[in-house]
C-alpha cells in the first residue's frame, strides 16, 4: 500500500454538481472505487462525468452504446420524455465536476474540475481548471440558502476566500493540458482519452484480430490520401487534356495530310494547265512554221514559173521578133544586120547596167546599214574618222575603190571579234536569267508555303528531319523530330530578334529528338552521311533555369530538351544596352545592333541579311522578306532581260550585214557611169539606122512567124494563169500566217502571265514536257480531257480536306463553318500552336503533376504509413515489454503482429527505402533506375487510388495480421500457443481475461513506472462475462499494477469486486433524482 501510495497521484474525492439525475454528489474516494446500481441509476453517468473532466471526453456510455447522451442533456438533466418537463433544470444552468487527488511526492492536493454554463437549451460552455495545494472543501462550488441550493458562477469562485482570476480558466485543449501536467501525465491527450475508453467501454469479441485492431490500436488514417487524391484529379485532368491535345493533333495530321494533297493535286492540275498552254503554243507556232515553209515553197514555185515566164517571154519576144524581121525586106537585110549588131551591144550594155544598179543598189544599203551601224558600233570599238567618211560613202564614186575596199575589210574584222563578244555575253545573260528564274521560282514555291502557314527552313535541314523521321517510324518509334526554330514559341522582346537570330546562326536548324532517342538518332545521322545538320544531345544537357538578364530569359521554349539546349547556348550571352555595359561583360555580352562580346573579344556581326525563323511570328517575318527578295529578283530578271534584248538587236543588226568583200563591187559606182556613156552612144547610132525607110518582108516568112507567135502567146497565158494562181495561194497562206502570228501572241501573253503566277512549276514543266514528248514521240502530250479529270480528282480532294477540317472543328468545338482552302493557314496554325507549343506545354505540365503525385505519394502518404507503423511496432514493443514484466498467474502475454500478404508491395517499396536512409524523399531526389522499384510504386499508387474504401489502405492497422503469443509455465517448461488458436477451445473466461490485459498494459504506457502519476482506469459494466474467480484475478492484477480503477457494475457485482477494493459507492434514485451511499472501505471488512 505504502508503493502504491509513493507512485501513484490517487484520486480522493469526486464532487458532481447539476449532472444528469446528480444535484449534488461529493463522494469520497478510497482507492479503486465500485459504482453500483440498478439500471439507470446514473453509474455511467458518474464514468463520463470523469472522463469528461479528465480527457474532455463526449462518447458518454459507450458500453451501452448510447449515443444520445450530450454534455448539454447531462447539464440540463434531459429525461428524453415528451411535454414540458423533459428537462429537470431550465434557465440558466451552472454545473461542476471537480476531483480532488493526493499527491505523495509532493505532500499536498490538487483539484481538477470544469465548468459548465449554460445558457440556454441549445448552448453551453465549458471552462477547466486546475488548483493546487487545495481541497476541494476549500473551492465555493455551492451554498445552501435555506431549502435552496446556490450554485456558485464561475466568476464568483474563490479558493478560501480569495476569488480565482479569468486566467485560472482555459479552454478544452488547454485546460485537458493543464490537468494531465498536474497529474504527472506528460502523453499525448487524444491518446490517453482513447486508451481509457476502450478500456472502459470493452465488448467481449472472439476474433483477437480484430479486437487489437479495434481496442488496442489507435486508429491511423494517413491524412495525406486527400491530397494524394487532389494530385490524382489534377494529374487526370491534366492527362484529360493532353489527350485531347493529342486527338486534336492527329486530327490535324489528318486535316495536313488531306491538305498536303489537295495541294499536291492542286499543283499537279496548275502544271498540266500550264502544259497544255504551253503545248498549244507550240502546236501553233509548229503550224506557223509549217505555214512558213508552205509558203517558201510557193515562193520558190512562183520562181519557177517566173523562170519559165521569161524563158517563154524570150522565145515570144523572139517569135514577135522573127514576124517583125519577117516583115521587113530582103533587100534591107544588111541594114538590119547592122541594126541587129548595134541592138545585141545596147541589149549587152543594158544588162550590164542592171547589174551594176543591182551591185550599186547592194552597196547603198550596205551604206545605209554601215552608217546606222556605226552611230551606236562607237561604244565597244574604235573607227577611224578616214574609215568612218569611207564607210559613210562607199556607193559614190568620188572616193579610191581601194580605200574604200581596205577600211570595210578593217571594220569587218572589228566587228567580227565585237560579235564573239556579244556571243559571250549573250550566254552570260542566259546564265544569269536561269539562275535569276530559278530563284524567284523558289521564292515563289517559299511564299506559297508561308501563305499556306508554312515555315521554311533550308533544305538540308528539312531533309534531314524527314530521314530520320522515316527511319525511326520504320522502328516502330513514333516520335517527333523537330528543328530547334520551331520549338521557339516566342521572343518576348522583338527588339533582340535580329541580334539573337545572327548571333543563333545555323544552330537555329539543329534537330531535337526525345531524349530518349538522342543515342538512335547519332546512329542515324552516321549511317546516311548527313553532313549539313546537327542533333543535339539533350540527354546530356544538364537541367538549368534561364540566366535572369540573358538572351536565354526572353525565349519562351516549352519544349525541355529545347529549353535545355536554349539556356546552354544563351545563358552566357547577357544582354547590353549600351557599350559601356558590354565592356562589363567580355565572357559573353550582346547589344541590338549587333555588337557581341564573346571570350573577351567583341566583334560586330553583320545582321542585315539574317532571315527570322525563331517564334510563331517568323512567318509573318519571312513572307514579308520572301515578298521582297523575289521583287527584286524580279526587277533584275526584268533588268537582265533588257540587257539581253539590247544584245539580241545588236547582234542581229551585226548579222543583217554581210560582210564578205567578194559580195560587193565597190568600183559599181564608176563603172555604172562609164557603161551608161557607153549606152547612150549606141542607143544613138540605133536611132539613126531606124530613121531609114522600111522594106517589105517575104509574106510567109511573115504567116509562119505569127502562127508560131500565136502558140506561143497561148502558153504565155496559161503559164501567166498559173502565176495567178500561185499568188493567190502565196496570199491566203500570208494571211494564214499572219492570223497564226496572231493567235501565238496571245497564247505566249497567256502562258506568259501562267508562268508569272506559277514561276515555281515553269522549270519543272518544262523537263516533265520534253519526257512526256520523248517517250510519246509527238510534242501532244496532254488533253483538255485530262484537265477536266483533274480538276474532278481536285475537286474530290477539297471535299476530303473539308470533311477532315470538320472533324477537327467538332472536336475542337469551334465554328464549323470554317472549312476550306482559304482555312488551310489556319488549321496549319493549329496545328503548330498544338503541336509545337500547347501539348509541349501540357506534356511539361504532366510530367511536373506526374512527380507531384508521385512526390505526394511517397513523400507524404508512404512516408506517413510507414512512420506509423514504426510508432504502431514501437507502441506494441512497449506493451510486451509491460506485458513481459506484468505476468497473469502462470501465463505471459505477448502480441505478435505479421505483415499481410497482400501488402507486400507496400513493404518492399519500405525495405528498398532502406537503401535510400528510410526516407522516400531521399530516393525520390535519385536516379530512380530502379525499374522494380518504380513499378511497385506505380502498382500501388494505382490500387490505392481506385479502391472506394479508402480506409483499406490508408488505416496502417489493416497492413498487418495480429494474434497473442500465451506462454505457460508448467514447471521448468513453457508451452506456446496463440490465442487465435484457443478461441474455440477455451472457456468464456480464458477467453475474455487476455483482452482486459492487453487494454491494461496499453494503458500502462501512459504511466511511466519510475514517475508518481495518476493511474487511473474506468471500466463499465465490469466483467460481465467473468467467473468470480478470474474477477478476483483480474482485480487482483489491476491492484497490484498500481491501477485505480473505476467500476461501474450492478449490485450482484459487489461480493465479486467491491470485496478486492478500496471502496464501494451505491446509487440510489428518490424521484427524479439520484444520491450516494459510501459502502465499506476495504480496511473496515479487514
Amino acid at each position: 500500500m505504502v508503493q502504491m501510495q509513493m507512485n501513484r497521484k490517487t484520486a480522493t474525492k469526486l464532487l458532481i454538481v447539476q449532472w444528469s439525475r446528480f444535484q449534488e454528489l461529493c463522494v469520497n474516494l478510497k482507492g479503486s472505487t465500485l459504482f453500483t446500481g440498478v439500471n439507470g441509476s446514473g453509474k455511467s453517468t458518474i464514468l463520463d462525468a470523469m472522463t469528461y473532466l479528465l480527457t474532455g471526453n463526449t462518447q458518454f456510455n459507450k458500453a451501452a452504446r448510447d449515443r444520445d447522451r450530450t454534455v448539454l442533456a447531462y447539464v440540463r438533466g434531459d429525461t428524453k420524455s415528451n411535454g414540458p418537463f423533459r428537462y429537470l433544470r431550465t434557465g440558466e444552468i451552472i454545473s461542476y465536476i471537480a476531483m480532488e487527488f493526493w499527491s505523495p511526492v509532493e505532500n499536498n492536493f490538487l483539484v481538477a474540475g470544469v465548468c459548465i454554463e449554460s445558457a440556454n437549451e441549445t448552448s453551453q460552455k465549458s471552462s477547466w481548471f486546475v488548483c493546487r495545494d487545495t481541497r476541494i472543501e476549500q473551492i465555493n462550488f455551492t451554498r445552501q440558502e435555506g431549502k435552496l441550493l446556490r450554485i456558485s458562477p464561475k466568476n464568483e469562485l474563490t479558493v478560501d476566500g480569495q476569488s480565482m482570476k479569468s486566467a485560472d480558466f482555459f479552454g478544452r485543449d488547454r485546460g485537458i493540458e493543464q490537468i494531465l501536467r498536474a497529474l504527472g501525465l506528460r502523453c499525448d491527450a487524444l491518446k490517453y482519452r482513447s486508451k481509457l475508453l476502450k478500456m472502459m467501454a470493452f465488448h467481449p469479441e472472439n476474433n483477437i484480430d480484430q479486437f487489437i485492431q479495434e481496442c488496442v490500436l489507435e486508429p491511423g488514417k494517413v491524412e495525406s490520401l486527400k491530397e494524394l487524391r487532389e494530385q490524382r484529379t489534377r494529374f487526370e485532368e491534366i492527362r484529360e487534356v493532353f489527350e485531347n491535345l493529342k486527338d486534336s493533333k492527329s486530327s490535324l495530321e489528318e486535316v495536313e495530310l488531306k491538305s498536303a494533297a489537295y495541294e499536291k493535286k492542286l499543283k499537279h492540275l496548275q502544271m498540266r494547265e500550264l502544259m497544255l498552254c504551253y503545248q498549244e503554243l507550240q502546236e501553233a507556232e509548229e503550224e506557223k512554221q509549217n505555214t512558213e515553209l508552205q509558203i517558201q515553197s510557193l515562193e520558190q514555185n512562183m520562181s519557177t514559173l517566173k523562170e519559165r515566164k521569161e524563158e517563154l517571154d524570150q522565145r515570144y519576144s523572139d517569135a514577135a521578133e522573127r514576124c517583125r524581121i519577117a516583115m521587113n525586106n530582103d533587100i534591107f537585110k544588111g541594114m538590119q544586120d547592122s541594126l541587129n549588131e548595134l541592138k545585141r551591144q545596147s541589149e549587152n550594155l543594158d544588162a550590164e547596167i542592171r547589174q551594176k544598179e543591182d551591185k550599186l543598189s547592194a552597196l547603198k544599203k550596205l551604206q545605209l546599214k554601215l552608217t546606222d551601224l556605226l552611230t551606236w558600233i562607237g561604244q565597244y570599238i574604235t573607227v577611224s574618222k578616214e574609215d568612218a567618211e569611207l564607210l559613210c560613202h562607199l556607193a559614190e564614186a568620188h572616193h579610191r575603190t581601194e580605200d574604200k575596199i581596205d577600211a570595210f575589210v578593217r571594220f569587218g574584222e572589228l566587228v567580227k571579234r565585237q560579235d564573239k563578244i556579244f556571243e559571250t555575253n549573250e550566254v552570260h545573260f542566259n546564265d544569269q536569267l536561269e539562275v535569276t528564274e530559278n530563284k524567284i521560282s523558289e521564292l515563289e514555291n517559299n511564299i506559297k508555303q508561308l501563305n499556306a502557314n508554312i515555315l521554311v527552313f533550308p533544305k538540308e535541314a528539312e531533309t534531314a528531319r524527314n530521314i530520320l523521321l522515316k527511319e525511326l517510324e520504320a522502328e516502330g518509334i513514333h516520335t517527333e523530330v523537330k528543328i530547334f526554330a520551331e520549338l521557339v514559341q516566342e521572343i518576348q522582346d522583338s527588339n533582340w530578334r535580329t541580334a539573337i537570330e545572327t548571333f543563333l546562326g545555323r544552330k537555329r536548324f539543329y534537330i531535337i529528338v526525345d531524349e530518349k532517342y538522342c543515342r538512335r538518332a547519332m546512329e542515324l545521322l552516321q549511317n546516311h552521311k548527313l553532313h549539313a545538320v546537327n542533333v543535339v544531345l539533350s540527354d546530356q544537357l544538364p537541367i538549368t533555369e534561364a540566366a535572369p538578364g540573358s538572351a536565354a530569359e526572353i525565349l519562351n521554349i516549352p519544349n525541355p530538351g529545347a529549353r535545355k539546349y536554349a539556356n546552354y547556348l544563351l545563358n552566357g550571352i547577357h544582354l547590353c544596352g549600351s557599350l559601356e555595359e558590354l565592356h562589363q561583360y567580355p565572357k559573353g555580352g550582346l547589344m541590338q545592333n549587333g555588337m557581341l562580346a564573346k571570350s573577351y573579344a567583341v566583334s560586330y556581326m553583320n545582321t542585315g541579311n539574317t532571315a527570322f525563323y525563331l517564334g510563331q511570328d517568323a512567318v509573318k517575318y519571312q513572307l514579308i522578306k520572301a515578298e521582297e527578295e523575289k521583287q527584286a529578283h524580279i526587277l533584275e530578271k526584268e533588268g537582265i532581260q533588257k540587257q539581253k534584248e539590247q544584245l539580241l538587236k545588236r547582234r542581229k543588226e551585226l548579222k543583217q550585214i554581210d560582210w564578205q568583200t567578194e559580195h560587193y563591187d565597190f568600183n559599181s559606182p564608176k563603172s555604172l557611169t562609164e557603161l551608161c556613156q557607153r549606152s547612150s552612144r549606141i542607143h544613138s547610132d540605133i536611132d539613126k539606122i531606124s530613121q531609114n525607110p522600111d522594106f517589105m518582108a517575104v509574106i510567109q516568112e511573115q504567116q509562119d512567124a505569127q502562127k508560131e507567135y500565136k502558140t506561143l502567146e497561148q502558153t504565155r497565158d496559161v503559164l501567166i494563169g498559173d502565176i495567178r494562181g500561185c499568188e493567190k495561194d502565196l496570199e491566203n497562206h500570208h494571211i494564214s500566217l499572219e492570223q497564226l502570228t496572231g493567235e501565238i501572241y496571245v497564247k505566249d501573253q497567256e502562258y506568259s502571265d501562267k508562268c508569272l503566277k506559277h514561276l515555281e512549276l515553269k522549270k519543272p514543266m518544262l523537263e516533265e514536257y520534253e519526257s512526256l514528248k520523248a517517250k510519246k514521240g509527238s510534242p501532244q502530250v496532254i488533253t483538255p480531257k485530262t484537265l477536266r479529270r483533274l480538276r474532278s480528282e481536285l475537286e474530290e480532294c477539297v471535299r476530303q480536306m473539308e470533311n477532315a477540317q470538320l472533324n477537327y472543328c467538332k472536336l475542337a468545338e469551334i465554328d464549323i463553318n470554317k472549312r476550306g482552302v482559304p482555312y488551310i493557314p489556319f488549321f496549319r496554325e493549329e496545328y503548330r500552336s498544338i503541336a509545337n507549343i500547347k501539348i509541349e506545354e501540357v506534356r511539361q505540365r504532366l510530367t511536373e503533376q506526374s512527380l507531384k503525385l508521385e512526390n505526394a505519394f511517397m513523400n507524404d502518404f508512404v512516408a506517413e504509413l510507414n512512420e506509423t507503423i514504426r510508432e504502431a511496432k514501437g507502441e506494441i514493443l512497449a506493451i510486451n515489454r509491460e506485458l513481459k514484466a506484468l505476468p497473469f498467474g502462470k501465463d505471459t502475454y505477448k502480441f505478435v503482429m505479421k505483415e499481410k500478404p497482400d501488402r507486400n508491395i507496400f513493404f518492399r517499396i519500405c525495405k528498398r527505402l532502406e537503401n535510400y536512409m528510410d526516407t522516400p524523399e531521399a530516393y525520390m531526389n535519385s536516379n530512380r533506375d530502379d525499374e522494380e522499384m518504380e513499378r511497385d510504386i506505380r502498382e500501388f499508387m494505382e490500387v490505392i487510388l481506385d479502391e472506394e474504401d479508402e480506409t483499406e489502405y490508408t488505416d496502417y492497422r489493416k497492413y498487418f495480421v495480429y494474434d497473442m503469443e500465451i506462454i505457460s509455465r508448467q514447471g521448468d517448461s513453457e508451452i506456446i500457443s496463440d490465442l487465435s488458436k484457443k478461441q474455440g477451445s477455451a472457456s468464456n473466461g480464458e477467453k475474455q481475461t487476455p483482452y482486459f490485459i492487453i487494454l491494461a498494459a496499453s494503458l500502462l504506457q501512459c504511466y511511466p513506472r519510475q514517475t508518481c502519476c495518476a493511474r487511473l482506469a474506468f471500466i463499465d459494466e465490469a466483467f460481465s462475462a467473468l467467473s468470480k474467480e478470474r474477477i478476483e484475478q483480474m482485480v487482483k492484477y489491476l491492484e497490484d499494477n498500481h491501477f485505480q480503477v473505476f467500476y461501474a457494475a450492478p449490485p450482484e457485482k459487489i461480493n465479486s469486486i467491491g470485496t478486492y477494493i478500496e471502496s464501494t459507492v451505491s446509487l440510489v434514485t428518490t424521484g427524479t433524482y439520484t444520491s450516494a451511499i459510501e459502502g465499506l472501505v476495504k480496511e473496515q471488512v479487514i
